[in-house]
């Protein structure tokens, strides 16, 4: 059976972390924080990554290397909440509760040393810039996108790199074109939502959109062809959980990590948690690398898998399956194509969750012959970040497919770890 290894401990933000996310296409993992600022982290795979095709590595193989690349002092006045890769790796969004999102790009500072001249016309290998005795660049703030009323709570390229949407307190979801020369034109704002959007998540290959509210509900948009960005469906969670259940033969990691002590059954019994007077605020969505199924988390510590029903932009989503994890809200998901060399045609990837109770649990997920999902959990940690809440979790999803299996989580304790799923020794 898996495991999930601590592989690296980053230095840590002063305040609150709040988001975690790799880099498609480079060497690197952003984090922000309440601080307001944004950390790029960058790293070397070891050479069995790099050298043999994805699979998972054992407790005694070389491990990833990070170390702090760049602090951002970002221009943001308050927490920084969102952050966001474009596709080609080159362009980072940032969400803030300033309500405002910043677009981030390296350029070269401008100098007036009297020997830039002299670098003009000489070859600079791709790779080099930020290496020590070469020209570094820097991160700027090309743009500034102002609107939303209040706090922006989430910000996410588009598939293709060609629209960033962002979502806020203000109820809104805004869509932005993407243009040349870091120019940006909102062609949509859509305020179906009646109270706060917690989230919102792109479809990997399509134009379509799904937030997540205060207000129970998850929308899904499109861009009609005969009018407008519009909601084509609006999902509100209904099924019952069922209980997560555990295999005798499970290893005593998972056992210890997913099944309450006695004691913390006892000390659970003796919190007076009124039931939530309102539906469950979904927190978060990530859908599967496929495109198929859509896995979302709430208050109640569910994770519920929606699966649609068709091929065309606007074919229907199904709640199909909710399993009882977390004990309190779960504030992250993530999930990534399956590392496994063999990985059959149901295999359905890794599915990630981050919760308010701790814990950080990894599923196996694959499709079953009668249009259902099994979600296997085969690997968690309980405290993964001590005491505080766990409040984001991302896969390493690199163009190249190397790095499938890490996982990097950011917590109320401002500390970003980075974890490994690993084969049973």
């Amino acid at each position: 059976m898996p495991q999930l290894q601590l592989i690296s401990e980053l230095p840590s933000h002063s305040e609150a972390a709040w988001n975690v996310t790799f880099n498609p296409t480079r060497n690197l993992l952003a984090s922000c924080s309440t601080d307001r600022s944004i950390r790029l982290f960058s790293y070397t795979l070891p050479d069995s990554i790099i050298d043999s095709s994805p699979n998972l590595p054992s407790s005694s193989d070389s491990k990833p290397v990070f170390s702090l690349n760049k602090v951002i002092e970002t221009e943001h006045k308050r927490t920084v909440r969102s952050i966001s890769w474009a596709p080609d790796g080159k362009t980072l969004a940032s969400g803030s509760f300033d309500s405002t999102v910043g677009v981030w790009e390296e350029v070269i500072p401008s100098s007036d040393d009297e020997n830039d001249d002299e670098e003009e016309g000489i070859f600079k290998p791709p790779g080099t810039e930020g290496v020590e005795g070469k020209q570094e660049k820097e991160w700027e703030c090309v743009t500034t996108l102002e609107g939303h009323e209040s706090e922006c709570k989430s910000v996410a390229f588009s598939s293709d790199g060609a629209l960033l949407a962002s979502c806020s307190r203000d109820k809104s979801v805004w869509v932005w074109e993407v243009q040349p020369d870091a120019d940006f034109e909102c062609i949509a704002v859509m305020m179906e939502h009646s109270q706060d959007v917690k989230c919102i998540a792109w479809h990997p290959h399509e134009e379509i959109l799904a937030s997540a509210s205060y207000d129970s509900h998850i929308h899904l948009a499109f861009d009609d062809p005969d009018s407008d960005w519009m909601i084509f469906q609006k999902l509100h969670p209904k099924l019952p959980a069922n209980p997560l259940t555990l295999s005798s033969h499970s290893p005593s990691s998972l056992i210890h990590a997913l099944i309450p002590t006695k004691e913390e059954k006892e000390a659970d019994a003796q919190l007076d948690v009124p039931p939530l007077e309102e539906d469950e605020t979904v927190w978060s969505l990530a859908f599967s690398p496929d495109g198929s199924y859509l896995a979302s988390g709430g208050d109640l510590g569910g994770i519920r898998i929606w699966k649609r029903q068709g091929n065309q932009p606007d074919s229907q989503w199904v709640e199909i399956s909710h399993l009882a994890v977390h004990s309190r809200s779960i504030f992250s998901l993530a999930w990534s194509p399956s590392p496994y060399n063999d990985s059959s045609t149901n295999d359905l990837g890794f599915l990630a969750s981050a919760s308010g109770d701790g814990k950080i649990v990894v599923f196996q997920i694959t499709s079953k012959d009668d249009g259902g999902v099994e979600m296997k959990p085969i690997a968690a940690i309980k405290d993964a970040h001590g005491v505080s809440d766990v409040n984001s979790v991302g896969w390493c999803i690199r163009d190249d497919k190397k790095g499938l299996g890490i996982l990097s989580s950011a917590g109320d304790d401002g500390s970003i770890k980075v974890w490994r799923v690993i084969s049973d020794d």
